[in-house]
């Protein structure tokens, strides 16, 4: 196998590592599946909301005054989203001296091994900022404000009908719950105050609430299931990690697909097992016409200019869902290699989140 040059290889390595992390998939995250990914180079995500009504027009004569109608201005918000900044340090990696630190020419796919090791390293980090965008939309659908680590949180001021504890009594471990009024309760709140007349949800909740769901005198006398399968519908949680389904039931006019998710993360610091949410709640909403966005806010970059005598170097905010960026940082004799990412869940139609207390 033929050798290589020193600075031919290191402009090889760059985009050998770049590939390779791009065919890496990392796991999909099934409360993120429910948000549309969306990228800008803003360093601030605006959404833009305006309710809307069913008002009906009324017939006027012919020949006089039509009707005038006035729209009121929309609320457009502004939300600085974290900011996610994973690195590592190459030199510790076994191969890295044999690309960067020899003068002499060597084999090539010396440069493949080390592509691999940094592509890894970077999927490890990645997936680190996937679970706390997971952790965003969990805290979207349980309780409508994303918390950050600074304290700045962000409230998307969910209407407090739009989050209901059933109480004792009306809890699912009581056979004689009315579910069917409860779940038809929580689709009517998304048809009327949401302003989705999709009469198909999906219904999201903990192992422990289905098997309580299950016992119930509605499940077994009322709930006509179906055990329908998953490669029957059509939907992004098709394929999404992290949860089960289990069929479809009705109540009232309205259908609902019965998902259960249990999964867990190791909370920062602590590294405490911590729930995305909670086993007590559910999490209801339609299947089409919501407006979920993963916003991602741009991340700063050091861009150089060769040419620019004065100002070599500048920052810029650059647009990306994962920016990834190398540097060496002289105190510390290292070679870092950094990804960096600011997402944040917005829920434009916030109305179309409904969720229930089901166990006590």
């Amino acid at each position: 196998m033929a050798n290589l040059p020193v600075q031919q290889a290191r402009n090889l390595f760059t985009k050998a590592y770049i590939a390779s992390f791009k065919e890496i998939v990392p796991a999909p995250s099934f409360l993120r599946s429910f948000f549309q990914t969306r990228t800008t180079a803003s360093k601030s995500v605006a959404i833009e909301v305006q309710r809307g009504t069913e008002r009906i027009a009324v017939d006027v004569l012919r020949g006089v005054d039509s009707k005038r109608n006035i729209f009121s201005k929309s609320t457009e918000k502004e939300f600085i989203p974290p900011f996610f900044n994973e690195e590592f340090d190459a030199t510790m990696l076994d191969r890295y001296d044999r690309v960067f630190g020899q003068s002499e020419n060597f084999v090539p796919q010396t440069i493949g091994y080390l592509a691999r090791d940094v592509a890894e390293k970077y999927d490890i980090l990645r997936m680190k900022i996937e679970r706390a965008k997971e952790k965003q939309a969990a805290e979207v659908f349980e309780t409508g404000i994303v918390t950050m680590n600074n304290g700045d949180n962000i409230d998307y001021k969910r209407k407090s009908a739009s989050k209901v504890d059933l109480g004792a009594g009306n809890y699912w471990t009581t056979a004689a719950a009315d579910v069917e009024a409860q779940l038809i309760a929580g689709a009517e709140f998304i048809r009327k105050t949401g302003k989705n007349g999709t009469p198909e949800f999906n219904l999201i909740m903990s192992g422990a609430e289905y098997v309580a769901l299950k016992k119930t005198d509605f499940f077994t006398n009322t709930a006509n299931y179906n055990q329908v399968k998953l490669v029957d519908i059509s939907m992004p949680q098709t394929s999404a990690f992290g949860a089960g389904y289990h069929g479809q039931i009705s109540a009232g006019a309205y259908t609902f697909n019965i998902w259960t998710y249990d999964e867990v993360y190791e909370a920062a610091g602590t590294g405490a097992i911590t729930r995305y949410l909670p086993a007590n709640i559910v999490v209801m909403t339609p299947v089409q016409g919501t407006k979920f966005y993963m916003s991602h806010a741009g991340v700063p970059a050091i861009i150089r200019d060769k040419q620019n005598a004065e100002f070599g170097s500048m920052i810029m905010q650059m647009e990306a869902e994962y920016y990834l960026n190398n540097y060496i940082d002289p105190k510390g004799k290292a070679h870092i290699f950094e990804i960096m990412s600011a997402p944040l869940a917005v829920p434009v139609t916030v109305d179309m989140i409904y969720t229930i207390q089901a166990l006590a």
